[in-house]
């Protein structure tokens, strides 16, 4: 009975033939592919430069100036809790509605925003202050193509390894190129690398293969791929803001990273006061750090204000002035706004035990923000029961609605 070799079998002999008697491999004419099983390789394609004489060097492009590049991956780390995925989400929708982003202007164009995290519910409670602040409608978002998904619960895993342990894109991560090679959006959000990444975040080339993967997604789209993440307790100690092995800085090419005021000892943190930090930037200098401030649902820059330690300081001021400016009302005092009054709010509250340490000059800055903010008036008092003679008090709190100036 005769026997039937097989390809595989066929190959296997060719190769063993031409091992021993040193003879060239045996190449099929038909498909390229060397009959020994391995794959005739193709010369590299050379990048032609033979008219880059007679054209004009290329502008480097951003989705964000100077923070975030266009087709490339960028990392924004920070502790639960702190803020990024609002941050995120304000810059998604920022790009959508051609508006400012923490003191910037993204490219205009349509964002994908993927969360593993939260639940549609929750994204609908965090979107809309943000639409508030930008004085647009959901349909606004819709129009100029904005696009969520909430991965909450299910897998949302968009690069594995296999068992040879090289990280492939996963059938989720089909569809998102897929879509992002279609609509074209100048911005992806990712949000968070350990929802889906499930390689080892160690390894320094199961890391960096994951990163081509997210860099593929922004070629795509001709846009930019920001992935969200967060720090190990050593990434938080040194301040890098890292988490795993070094190539998650070094396979991106602009990192940023969220914290929040570090408190002194014995004294509870401030919840409304961030810091964005430039970690990372290949393509131009580090921009300077943002310090933020939570108001009403979204994080807005600090007017000049870029010390995350002078923001803190700041709100403390304003804190003790609130504090101290109650308990001298509470011991009968009447505190002026007027700075030639012998009883001006900031000279009095320099004065008593609870300013701790706070100047004149430091409580004087305090009372205008508190003005501006409309966290303190002013009331007219009768001086010595007559209503024909007033002067002007400080009061905490918003003027009482009806109440003239």
């Amino acid at each position: 009975m005769s026997h039937v070799v097989s390809d595989e079998e066929f190959r296997a002999r060719v190769a063993e033939y031409n091992r021993e008697r040193g003879a060239a491999p045996v190449v099929s004419l038909h498909t390229g592919v060397r009959l020994d099983g391995e794959e005739k390789l193709e010369p590299l394609k050379w990048l032609d430069m033979s008219n880059w004489d007679n054209e004009p060097t290329p502008k480097r492009e951003w989705t964000v100036q100077d923070r975030i590049p266009a087709r490339q991956v960028t990392l924004l780390s920070g502790e639960g809790a702190v803020g990024k995925s609002i941050v995120e989400l304000q810059l998604s929708a920022a790009h959508v509605l051609a508006r400012d982003w923490l003191g910037t202007m993204p490219t205009p164009g349509g964002a994908f925003y993927c969360n593993a995290e939260d639940d549609e519910k929750e994204l609908h409670i965090r979107l809309s202050p943000m639409l508030a602040h930008y004085g647009a409608k959901y349909s606004d978002l819709i129009a100029g193509g904005f696009r969520m998904v909430s991965l909450c619960g299910d897998d949302a895993v968009l690069g594995a390894p296999n068992r040879n342990g090289i990280i492939e894109p996963t059938r989720l991560y089909r569809q998102l190129y897929e879509q992002a090679g279609d609509l074209k959006p100048k911005h992806i959000g990712i949000d968070t690398s350990a929802d889906v990444y499930a390689g080892n975040e160690i390894d320094r080339s199961q890391v960096r293969q994951f990163i081509g993967l997210l860099r593929r997604l922004a070629i795509v789209a001709d846009g930019s791929v920001v992935l969200l993440s967060h720090p190990s307790l050593t990434g938080i100690s040194t301040g890098t803001g890292l988490s795993g092995s070094t190539a998650w800085h070094n396979s991106v090419r602009s990192r940023m990273y969220m914290t929040s005021p570090k408190p002194d000892q014995g004294e509870q943190p401030d919840t409304d006061l961030r810091e964005l930090v430039f970690k990372k930037n290949n393509y131009g200098p580090i921009s300077a750090s943002v310090a933020l401030q939570y108001q009403r649902g979204l994080f807005l820059p600090l007017g000049g204000v870029s010390s995350l330690d002078k923001a803190a300081h700041d709100m403390k001021a304003e804190d003790v002035f609130l504090a101290t400016l109650g308990k001298l009302i509470e011991q009968g005092e009447e505190p002026s706004p007027a700075l030639t009054s012998h009883s001006y709010a900031p000279k009095l509250i320099a004065g008593h035990p609870a300013a701790k340490g706070f100047k004149k000059d430091a409580l004087t800055a305090a009372m205008r923000r508190l003005f501006d903010r409309n966290r303190i008036h002013v009331d007219d008092v009768a001086v010595d029961g007559r209503v024909s003679r007033t002067k002007k008090v400080l009061r905490p709190g918003p003027k009482p609605v009806g109440v003239d100036a």
